[in-house]
C-alpha cells in the first residue's frame, strides 16, 4: 500500500521545494516532482520535514520524578514519554542515562541499568518512536565500568559519553566551587563533600581506557562533556572522541571544529535565549558557525522551536536550522537509515505549521501516523 504525500514546502538536500513524497511500507519509496501524482494527500503550504533525532535527553527523570518525591513506575513514565515525543515531532530519541551515584538526582549505577533494560525492552514491544540509548559514564564511576559493557555487549546501547565533574575544571574551576556548589546543592556536610572530591580526582584511568576500548569495539560514537580547555580536547582526541557536548566556550568549539569534532548544544539554551548554569549561550556558537547540531538536553519541545529562534536570532536559514535537527545528529549516530526526506529512507516524517507559533500538526514513524492533529485526516 501507497501513502502520498504532497506539500510545496519539502526539505530535501537543506532546502524546502515542492513534491510528492511516495511512501511505501516502513520506507520512502521515491520522491516525485511536485503535482505528478493522481492521488495525493495534500498538505498545502505546511512545512515537511525529517522526523527530529535527539542525541541526547534527560527528560525521562523528570516523567519518573515530575515532583521532588513524588515518583511513577518506570514503566509508565518511558510510555508517557514516548507519546509526548510524537506530539513534538522527534521520532528517534536517545535517553541520556547516567551512570553515576548521585542520590540528588535519583541517579545510581544499578538504576541506570535497570532503566536502559526497561527502555529497551519497551522499545522493542509497543512504544511509538524509536527510543534508544545514550549511555553517560561518569569517569569516576568505575563501578559502573562493568554494568556499562554488559548493555553494550547485549547492544542495548547506542551511544556513550565521557563527563568528568571533578574540581578544577569543566563545570568546577575550582576545588572551592566545586564545595560550595555539592554543599548548597546535595546538602552534604565538608567530609561528605571532600570524601566525594577525592574520589572524581583520583580516577582509575586503566578502567576508563577498559570501557572506552570496549565501546570502539562495538563501533559506538564516543562523546565528551562540558569540554572548557584546548588541552582537555587533545586529550580527549587521542582517545577516539568523536563529538564535544556542550562546549564551555567559543574557543573551545572552534578548536574541536578545527580537529574535526562535532560540536552540539541544548535547544533549550537557544530558546531561553542562555544557558541554565552561566556557559556561554549556544547562540553564540550558532552564529560563529560552530554548532553543528542541537539536542534537547531535559526538554524535548524545545526542538522545534530552537529551529525557529536561531532564524530569529543568527538569521540562520529554516532549511539548515532544520538539518542540526535532523539529518546532521542522523549522520553522527550512524544512522544511515533516517535522518533525510529520500528515496530508501525511513518514512519518519513530521508536518509543520508554523502559521503561528510552530507547531507538529502530524509525526509519521516508519510509514505509519503515530500523532495527528489535522482535522478531518487520515493516512
Amino acid at each position: 500500500m501507497q501513502t502520498i504525500l504532497r506539500s510545496s514546502k519539502v526539505l530535501i538536500n537543506e532546502e524546502f521545494i515542492p513534491a510528492d513524497i511516495v511512501i511505501e511500507g516502513e520506507f520512502i519509496k521515491r520522491v516525485d516532482k511536485y503535482g505528478i501524482n493522481e492521488v495525493a494527500i495534500d498538505l498545502k503550504d505546511k512545512k515537511v520535514t525529517p522526523g527530529i533525532v535527539d542525541l541526547h535527553s534527560d527528560a525521562l527523570e523528570k516523567e519518573i520524578e515530575p515532583r521532588p518525591n513524588a515518583t511513577f513506575p518506570m514503566l509508565l513514565a518511558i510510555t508517557e514519554l514516548d507519546k509526548k515525543l510524537s506530539m513534538a515531532g522527534v521520532t528517534t530519541m536517545f535517553h541520556a542515562i547516567g551512570f553515576e551515584e548521585n542520590p540528588k538526582k535519583k541517579r545510581s549505577i544499578d538504576l541506570a541499568k535497570q532503566q536502559i533494560e526497561e527502555i529497551y525492552k519497551a522499545n522493542k514491544n509497543h512504544l511509538g518512536v524509536d527510543n534508544l540509548i545514550h549511555a553517560r559514564f561518569e569517569l569516576s564511576a568505575t563501578d559502573a565500568v562493568e554494568p556499562i559493557k554488559e548493555v553494550i555487549s547485549k547492544k542495548m546501547v547506542n551511544l556513550v559519553s565521557l563527563m568528568d565533574h571533578s574540581p578544577g575544571q569543566g563545570q568546577f574551576k575550582t576545588l572551592e566551587s566545586f564545595k560550595s556548589y555539592y554543599s548548597k546543592y546535595y546538602g552534604l556536610n565538608d567530609d561528605e563533600v571532600d570524601e566525594i572530591a577525592n574520589k572524581k580526582i583520583n580516577k582509575d584511568e586503566e578502567k576508563i581506557k577498559e570501557l572506552i576500548n570496549y565501546a570502539k569495539k562495538y563501533n559506538l560514537t564516543l562523546l565528551s562533556h562540558d569540554d572548557d580547555c584546548i588541552e582537555k580536547l587533545d586529550g580527549l582526541l587521542n582517545l577516539g572522541v568523536q563529538i564535544s557536548e556542550f562546549p564551555l566556550s567559543l574557543e573551545v568549539a572552534k578548536y574541536a571544529v578545527s580537529k574535526a569534532i562535532a560540536t552540539g548544544m541544548g535547544a533549550p539554551n537557544i530558546v531561553r535565549g542562555g544557558s541554565q548554569g552561566g556557559n556561554i549561550a549556544a547562540i553564540d556558537l550558532v552564529k560563529e558557525g560552530v554548532c553543528k547540531y542541537l539536542c534537547s538536553d531535559y526538554h524535548p519541545t524545545s526542538m522545534l522551536q530552537a529551529v525557529y529562534k536561531m532564524k530569529q536570532d543568527a538569521n540562520l536559514d529554516l532549511a539548515k536550522g532544520f538539518s542540526m535537527i535532523t539529518s546532521t545528529p542522523a549522520k553522527y549516530a550512524n544512522l544511515e537509515d533516517r535522518g533525510e526526506i529520500k528515496e530508501g529512507k525511513r518514512a519518519d516524517i513530521i508536518v509543520i505549521d508554523d502559521s503561528y507559533i510552530p507547531k507538529v500538526i502530524l509525526t509519521i514513524k516508519d510509514g505509519e501516523s503515530i500523532y495527528n492533529a489535522i482535522k478531518g485526516f487520515k493516512l
